[in-house]
């Protein structure tokens, strides 16, 4: 009798079609955030990016100029533990970016352009404050501009949302740049006594400018404000 062999045959096709095609289903569209992160939301003037809870206990805008090397430092000591603080709904960070070191080549109004598109459609706010930091971890002084790929591809790889990604990539235009800087300069000012020097931090729930110097401040910021 054959039909134990057949069906032999027939589970090892069965098989082998299972190993090459792989176990799972196409997904068309695209990613969309996850519900409980934070998400992003812009200042009611237009010139601030908000990433985080409007109830979380502890709140800073964040002053920053996309060719300070001192915002760069910034970010690449703190900005890992802002964005836990952020995914945990402890912090909210408003960035307010100025673009006086510009030059001919219009590298800070283009990064902070870029900025603003990864702000819509629907990223989330660990990924905007990701994208922030790794914005600043490439950050190039007084030299070209990177690329809408280069920035599109920077967006991807930090988790900004695949729409915003495609508006960077395109190159659209997204805040008046002149008018975001007079905007946020003349705050940096008046917070700052006069003073328009970043990175500056400003914490809005106690209404006082941050000393980043000091060791530990953003944990000290966030202590006995948890809810």
């Amino acid at each position: 009798m054959r039909l134990p062999r057949l069906i032999l045959v027939l589970a090892t096709a069965l098989a082998l079609l299972t190993a090459s095609t792989g176990c799972g289903r196409t997904v068309t569209g695209s990613a969309l955030r996850d519900p409980d992160l934070p998400g992003v939301t812009l200042t009611a003037d237009g010139f601030g990016i908000i990433a985080g809870r409007p109830d979380a206990p502890a709140q800073i805008e964040v002053y920053t100029e996309p060719q300070c090397t001192h915002c760069a430092h910034l970010q690449d000591t703190d900005g890992p533990e802002m964005k836990s603080l952020i995914t945990l709904g402890l912090l909210t960070v408003t960035y307010r970016p100025v673009t006086f070191l510009d030059t001919a080549y219009g590298y800070s109004a283009k990064v902070a352009g870029a900025m603003f598109l990864a702000a819509a459609h629907g990223t989330s706010a660990p990924a905007l404050q990701a994208y922030v930091a790794t914005l600043w971890g490439h950050q190039n002084p007084g030299g070209s501009a990177p690329s809408d790929g280069q920035l599109a591809g920077w967006a991807a790889d930090a988790g900004v949302s695949a729409e915003a990604v495609a508006t960077i990539q395109s190159g659209e235009h997204a805040v008046d740049t002149d008018e975001m800087t007079m905007t946020n300069e003349t705050r940096l000012q008046e917070i700052r006594d006069g003073d328009a020097g970043t990175p500056t931090v400003y914490d809005l729930t106690g209404n006082a400018v941050v000393d980043i110097q000091e060791t530990g401040w953003l944990a000290k910021l966030t202590a006995g404000r948890q809810t």
